[in-house]
């Protein structure tokens, strides 16, 4: 889902999310996770949200949490997310990402939305890998998901 405050609503809908969820909202490109559900700043005052569970309940019951502070629009079907990593990752992004995801310029938690090979994408970085590996997670429109992927 991507969710928008309404006007002069964000602090009310930072509270709710902060007590509800127990994470609070990026206030910065960045990816944080709260009790079943992440959170990608996507600009000011937007937001991709990801449920652990993406059926009818969670959405019925997220759109119930923020009504009245935020619009809620269901992109659950229209995109994809790529989890990917392992020791040449960094080298093999580099070949279609044009930002630098050196460890000392995008720490955990960071995101950015940029173009992989001419895709549109949102790019966050997660906690690393058990063996001390990056981990990203590559967010895109569906249909263009074969694309990315070749």
């Amino acid at each position: 889902m991507t969710m928008q405050a309404r006007r002069r609503q964000e602090q009310a809908l930072r509270s709710r999310i902060a007590q509800s969820c127990q994470t609070d909202l990026p206030e910065r490109p960045a990816f944080v996770t709260g009790r079943d559900i992440a959170f990608v700043g996507l600009g000011p005052q937007i937001w991709l949200v990801m449920g652990e569970a993406d059926t009818p309940a969670f959405h019925a019951s997220f759109r119930s949490l923020v009504g009245g502070t935020a619009s809620v629009s269901d992109q659950s079907g229209g995109y994809t997310v790529f989890r990917v990593g392992g020791s040449a990752i960094r080298d093999t992004l580099a070949k279609g990402v044009p930002i630098d995801l050196d460890g000392r310029a995008f720490n955990s938690g960071d995101a950015a939305t940029t173009i992989v090979s001419h895709i549109g994408a949102t790019i966050w970085r997660r906690e690393d890998a058990p063996d001390g590996t990056a981990c990203f997670e590559i967010s895109l429109f569906r249909s263009l998901a074969h694309s990315f992927w070749h």
